[in-house]
């Protein structure tokens, strides 16, 4: 399962929804209104949740450490892509100038266990001959790493074929002469992993290319070059699922499903195919005469973002609450993320 950090306490709340007034059972479920205490010198949170309605601890504004707001967008995660083109010291006029083995090796990091020293190996190999258009150097390429993928328990890596317009995928089915255009390279891009709640965390895949040597002019020559881009991203909606359920296990579901099929049944809120803006209250508790010392503590909102302005009224609400502003609200754009909670995800 994912594994957060925290520190001491944090309480999570996802606000589907902003009520300007105190909430109610009747409300929808998630709904979430910003209030104060009669003395005006603490404000609180509170909402319809699935057991009804809950309430934060009041928290005194003047023990406010700071406060955050992190876009959904600033915890987006790009696939990660690497594509390969020959040398073009071993070309000429687009054709291989050198007979030989040419071996890509795909060096996956961390994919049995999570120590760095576990390393996985794939490779695609090319017989290359004296005059082979570089472009059917790279669909014999494609076609060798797709097929040597082929044996995984899961999918790792995509293979494309690179043209002037669209990447053409291949697959181990793939048959040669079911390629006949022209290609520049050979594109490989991290596959998004499967991810089950509070059991597998969703990894990113941590792979690198090596084109090796072969011998041209009498030199140990390495044949590719390597570059590596970012594709399309992977929204934060999985990962802040796994934050809800892990950080309800400090509000009375400790065990969680230890024990199965004798525990008590917990109903998340965060839908993992939405994203999720993230807002966040760094406070201390303190008390008289010995218990003085800071007691810190987090307070932590979600908020869908297809909820559109929630998130920028409950911002609003809190520091209008508060009296100062807890949450600069050039915050929001920003996606400062420098302290705080750990959303991450590790372990």
């Amino acid at each position: 399962m994912n594994v957060f950090t925290t520190n001491q306490v944090n309480q999570v709340y996802v606000a589907n929804a902003y009520k300007s007034t105190a909430v109610a059972k009747t409300d929808a479920l998630g709904t979430l209104t910003v209030g104060k205490d009669a003395t005006g010198e603490s404000i609180y949170v509170q909402q319809v949740g699935a057991g009804g309605l809950t309430r934060s601890d009041l928290i005194d504004v003047k023990n406010i450490l700071y406060g955050k707001n992190t876009p959904a967008a600033a915890m987006a995660r790009p696939l990660k892509v690497a594509t390969v083109t020959l040398n073009a010291d071993l070309l000429n006029n687009s054709a291989l100038t050198t007979t030989g083995e040419y071996v890509l090796r795909i060096r996956f990091d961390q994919v049995i266990s999570l120590s760095p020293e576990n390393q996985y190996w794939k490779y695609g190999a090319v017989h290359g001959v004296a005059g082979m258009t570089a472009s059917n150097f790279y669909k014999k390429l494609a076609v060798s790493v797709a097929k040597n993928m082929s044996r995984e328990a899961v999918q790792l890596v995509k293979v494309e074929l690179k043209t002037a317009s669209a990447n053409v995928e291949v697959t181990p089915t793939t048959k040669e002469s079911a390629l006949t255009g022209t290609y520049t390279g050979v594109v490989i891009t991290e596959v998004e992993q499967d991810w089950i709640l509070g059991v597998k965390q969703q990894r990113p895949v941590s792979f690198f290319v090596e084109p090796t040597t072969i011998e041209f002019n009498d030199v140990d020559f390495v044949w590719g070059e390597v570059a590596y881009s970012d594709g399309a991203t992977i929204g934060n909606g999985k990962l802040i699922a796994d934050y809800e359920y892990f950080y309800m296990g400090e509000r009375g579901d400790q065990y969680r499903l230890s024990g199965f099929p004798n525990y008590i049944p917990t109903k998340y809120l965060v839908d993992p195919t939405k994203t999720y803006d993230v807002i966040s209250i760094h406070y201390a508790y303190v008390g008289e005469n010995h218990a003085v010392q800071k007691s810190e503590k987090d307070l932590t909102i979600l908020v869908p973002t297809d909820a559109s302005g929630v998130t920028a009224s409950i911002v609003s609400a809190i520091n209008t609450a508060a009296g100062t502003t807890v949450i600069p609200v050039s915050n929001a754009a920003a996606g400062d993320d420098d302290e705080g909670d750990d959303t991450s995800g590790n372990g």
